[in-house]
């Protein structure tokens, strides 16, 4: 049997296996709002429309599926600012607008294994989703800190207070339980980092 005799086939798994991991993300987002201390693989399998087994063959653990899911946001995040030609503090803006947009969807599920460890210690430690986030912001922080005549060196200090600052419970918190819009939490949580970064710069 000739290699051409199995692509088709082995074209139709992989097709499959995206399917259903798609399925799986998808499903997770109103398992885990809707019962975030009590979700299982077999009830966001069940929603999913797929077997158990199935379920744990791309996942071993609902926090594993929680690790993928945020993956996906961010990777989401990263396309959006390479497509988009702004610079400086107006590409910053472009990025934490829909930032905050994806935790009215996604920050419930995101929040549920936050990590307990520090970003520093994360981003030291070559964690994966951090240096994934800091692909996501990095242009973007460049860009303000030439604008705010800062020098590059202060990278490392912008990227530690971005992540205090738009944490996603914070950003929820704003939104929900303060009911601010989200032109409004773009705007001041943007001052209030930019006032931050400035302020961290003079000492």
């Amino acid at each position: 049997m000739g290699w051409e005799d199995v692509l088709p086939e082995e074209t139709s798994s992989r097709s499959d296996a995206r399917r259903n991991r798609k399925r799986l993300l998808d499903a997770a987002t109103h398992v885990l709002r809707a019962e975030p201390e009590t979700a299982t693989m077999q009830s966001i399998a069940r929603k999913a429309a797929l077997s158990q087994a199935t379920a744990y063959r791309h996942f071993p653990s609902v926090e594993a599926l929680v690790v993928a899911y945020h993956e996906d946001v961010i990777a989401s995040l990263i396309e959006h600012g390479e497509r988009c030609r702004k610079t400086g503090k107006e590409l910053f803006e472009h990025q934490v607008a829909r930032w905050v947009k994806l935790q009215n969807v996604h920050g419930p599920v995101i929040v549920r294994f936050w990590s307990r460890r520090g970003f520093l210690e994360r981003l030291q430690s070559a964690d994966a989703l951090t240096t994934l986030s800091c692909k996501a912001w990095d242009r973007a922080l460049h860009g303000v800190l030439i604008d705010l005549a800062l020098p590059d060196a202060l990278l490392s200090v912008a990227r530690f207070l971005h992540n205090a600052l738009f944490d996603p419970r914070e950003i929820i918190d704003l939104t929900k339980a303060a009911g601010l819009p989200d032109e409004q939490v773009v705007r001041r949580l943007s001052d209030a980092f930019y006032g931050a970064l400035s302020g961290w710069a003079a000492h």
